[in-house]
């Protein structure tokens, strides 16, 4: 009897170490690819500063120099904020979120501003990220914490950017569902493929289709599923499919107050309106 519980004992640790051994190589792979992705942006920042530091471009051209410099720092500044928020998760599932205080969110103003955040992204790839404010704008606003929720369309927007066809558009709808009290908002671009058994697995954590490992060999696959995590914190839902016409599509919905005295609510003044 005491043989087969330490045989037991043993093999459940050999598993225990096995796993721990697999978590370590991941969490190594995780840094190594966010170094990478960092390193690239703060690359390309040091290199177009020193270009107009010493004079070594015109006018016309320093216009687009500061144009990349903006873009590069909005991609810098969007990865560390997932690295922050990935940190997070690891420890704490729920993000510790409804610590934070709500506040009402203008939900088109909010994708008109990352709109823009990414337009310079965009033009290094002939794209047009267009926000259809009709009818999104007649939409509520959304009690939800902002940062994060600004974090869920940004990670949306950045990968629509990245995986896109050169010379097309992003298109970001929305619309109000008074029925369910949601406000539903879709991202849509053509791109890589993507395959019905991938719709659910892209919002695992790390999971990457293997066109987008093609593409880009150093994403780490976390975007998507952040992104998914803050919107099951606000008790939304998110989904993923490709149309008829070939576009990827991500839907978001997010309840108008299905929050509401669950959590600090601030009411921020001079709310801006879309």
């Amino acid at each position: 009897m005491a043989d087969r519980t330490l045989a037991a004992f043993e093999q459940e640790n050999a598993k225990l170490r096995q796993e721990l051994g697999r978590v370590n190589r991941e969490r190594v792979e995780y840094l190594q690819n966010v170094s990478h992705q960092l390193v690239a942006p703060l690359n390309a920042i040091k290199w177009h500063i020193e270009n107009l530091t010493q004079g070594r471009v015109g006018v016309e051209r320093g216009k687009k120099v500061l144009r990349s410099v903006y873009s590069q720092a909005t991609l810098a500044v969007h990865l560390a904020k997932n690295f922050a928020l990935m940190s997070n998760l690891e420890s704490d599932l729920e993000l510790s979120a409804l610590r934070e205080p709500l506040q009402p969110v203008n939900l088109c103003q909010l994708l008109i501003n990352l709109a823009d955040d990414f337009q310079p992204q965009g033009w290094d790839k002939e794209l047009q990220i267009y926000v259809e404010d009709s009818p999104l704008e007649k939409a509520p606003d959304v009690l939800v914490i902002r940062p994060l929720v600004s974090q869920v369309f940004t990670n949306l927007i950045e990968n629509a950017v990245k995986y896109a066809k050169r010379s097309s558009n992003i298109v970001i709808t929305g619309e109000h569902d008074p029925k369910r009290d949601l406000v539903l908002v879709s991202v849509r671009n053509h791109g890589i493929p993507l395959r019905p058994e991938d719709t659910t697995k892209v919002f695992d954590r790390g999971y990457r289709t293997q066109e987008a490992k093609n593409l880009y060999p150093a994403g780490t696959g976390f975007g998507l599923y952040i992104a998914s995590k803050i919107v099951a914190v606000h008790e939304g839902s998110i989904s993923a499919f490709m149309d008829s016409r070939g576009q990827v599509v991500f839907n978001v919905s997010l309840p108008v107050k299905a929050l509401a005295g669950k959590a600090r609510v601030r009411d921020p003044k001079n709310r801006p309106s879309c």
